[in-house]
């Protein structure tokens, strides 16, 4: 299992030499869930110490000694037209073996009309998309050095005769460097078959995603407080110069406080101007017992604005 492990980990650089000249396709893949991670600027890679991680980095699975379940939803409905976006996760650590995770995403776009030779609609066809995977996380240094990776199913519904579907993986490490409340992560996203669309092959949305996470040291147990950050790039037609290419990347910042465990605060903000998604992201948390609610609003984009997210968590 190891072994296994660290050939996974040698293949991040290797997403890097797989870009090419190609368009991203399903961007629900990138949309990021959880109304924690949200909150705080979508700046979890060198965090992930919740459900989320199956989805931001797998490897932190590897530090989760216990057991977890959780869910989101995201309302992103404009004009009337219902359009959301959901997250089901579940994670199981198994002593000395490792932590397992199993989850689900979905992305419904809603009802799309479809016309001929008028605006007038003719009929509606619905558009989804749904994802689900096995992750795996291991500590190969006990609390220090984590590896892990996801193993997923695609399928992509446009309407009923234009379908596709793909196989893919995540491999992600995590560090949590000699210096005390400093972690480092890194992970490669999306790897995998095309996703075919009536016989015309489309690559999935590879990524390239790198975090650094603070958590600042307190003498007392009542306040916890951590500041994070995610360097995102798409493995995607990389032809430009290299600072032009710095340029096209995601970035995400965040911070988050707690005070005695129970109420928690949380802010951020995101910046992918490819996809015009700028702006602040705010959100808070209750924790009570083992079961945690989390809020978040952030940016979605022009069309979008600021969406509400909602999750919910249990840890036993």
């Amino acid at each position: 299992m190891r072994r296994t492990l660290l050939a996974l980990l040698m293949l991040i650089p290797v997403g890097v030499a797989l870009a090419d000249a190609v368009s991203i396709t399903v961007p629900w893949l990138t949309m990021d869930p959880g109304a924690r991670p949200g909150g705080m600027g979508k700046a979890f890679t060198a965090v992930a110490d919740d459900v989320h991680a199956t989805y931001y980095n797998p490897a932190g699975l590897g530090f989760f000694g216990a057991h977890m379940v959780g869910a989101m939803h995201s309302d992103r409905s404009i004009e009337g037209n219902d359009i959301y976006y959901d997250y089901l996760g579940y994670i199981h650590n198994f002593e000395d073996i490792g932590t397992f995770g199993i989850w689900a995403l979905y992305s419904n776009a809603g009802l799309i009309a479809i016309t001929r030779d008028s605006p007038q609609p003719i009929g509606y066809m619905a558009a989804y998309g749904l994802s689900v995977g096995l992750s795996y996380g291991y500590d190969i240094v006990e609390d220090a050095l984590g590896v892990g990776g996801s193993l997923k199913y695609v399928y992509d519904h446009l309407s009923n005769d234009n379908t596709a579907q793909a196989v893919a993986f995540d491999a992600g490490v995590l560090w949590r460097t000699p210096l005390e409340k400093l972690s480092v992560g890194a992970m490669v996203m999306n790897l995998g078959t095309n996703l075919v669309y009536q016989s015309k092959p489309e690559p999935l949305p590879r990524m390239l995603k790198l975090g650094l996470a603070y958590e600042i040291p307190f003498d007392d147990a009542f306040n916890e407080m951590r500041f994070s950050f995610d360097y995102s790039k798409y493995l995607l037609n990389i032809t430009e110069d290299f600072g032009t290419e710095l340029g096209e990347a995601v970035l995400g910042v965040g911070g988050e406080y707690w005070y005695a465990g129970i109420v928690g605060l949380r802010v951020g903000y995101y910046s992918d101007e490819s996809a015009a998604v700028v702006g602040t992201s705010f959100g808070f948390s209750v924790r009570y017992l083992g079961i945690q609610f989390d809020f978040a609003q952030q940016p979605e984009g022009e069309l979008f604005g600021m969406k509400n997210r909602f999750s919910v968590s249990y840890t036993f």
